[in-house]
């Protein structure tokens, strides 16, 4: 008969084990899936991958779906922490701006394989099947929202000109994410365009477009 303090070690034990088994589960998707594709991967694929049993799979996550939706979140959390943490370092709203576009620079590079992996799921998103991705869109749409809210401080501040916050929020993220498939297919290599160029571009060519030029 184990005492309380044993029965707690016991629970904590077995606790930190199903959290590693967890956690080892999601690494070995975020491996395979870049590789081999969401169809190209199975349960039983990341169990032996993961040197665990199916069920173990199955104790953490619904089902494939559900591992792939999960890394999403991590993905969507990584960028939204990157969001806050170099708008908080920034100044004026023009510098939280462009510090989104260092944000996706810094995904892009530093977690490859969140990157590609949300990519796949923006690829291969079915509209008629709502009930699997609005809770991703919810997430995805915290992190244009951090956008949003730093365009309207920018209008209210009379640094840009009246404009609408959602739609240039969607516009900016769609040209730094269009920018990183670029990049991922080697054409800024091929046409010999560094990251700080088109950092500056960018800053340059929407910032003649939504500054307020009237200012003094």
């Amino acid at each position: 008969m184990l005492h309380s303090g044993e029965e707690d070690r016991v629970a904590f034990s077995g606790s930190n084990m199903r959290k590693n088994s967890r956690e080892r589960i999601l690494k070995t998707a975020r491996q395979l899936l870049p590789r081999y594709g969401y169809s190209g991967v199975s349960i039983r694929a990341i169990a032996e991958k993961a040197k665990l049993t199916t069920g173990a799979i199955y104790f953490h996550f619904r089902d494939k779906k559900d591992i792939y939706k999960t890394i999403c979140f991590e993905a969507i959390d990584l960028l939204l922490q990157s969001f806050r943490d170099r708008m908080q370092s920034r100044t004026t709203p023009s510098q939280k701006l462009i510090s989104t576009f260092d944000s996706y620079i810094d995904f892009f590079y530093r977690h490859p394989d969140h990157y590609n992996i949300l990519m796949e799921y923006k690829a291969h998103y079915d509209p008629d099947v709502k009930d699997d991705h609005i809770e991703v869109t919810k997430k995805l749409s915290e992190m244009y929202g951090l956008m949003e809210e730093t365009i309207r401080d920018g209008v209210g501040q009379g640094a840009f000109r009246e404009i609408d916050p959602r739609m240039l929020s969607v516009l900016l993220a769609a040209v730094a994410e269009g920018m990183l498939q670029l990049k991922k297919l080697g054409i800024f290599d091929y046409m010999k365009i560094s990251d700080a160029d088109f950092r500056r571009f960018m800053g340059d060519t929407i910032g003649r477009g939504i500054l307020n030029t009237s200012r003094k």
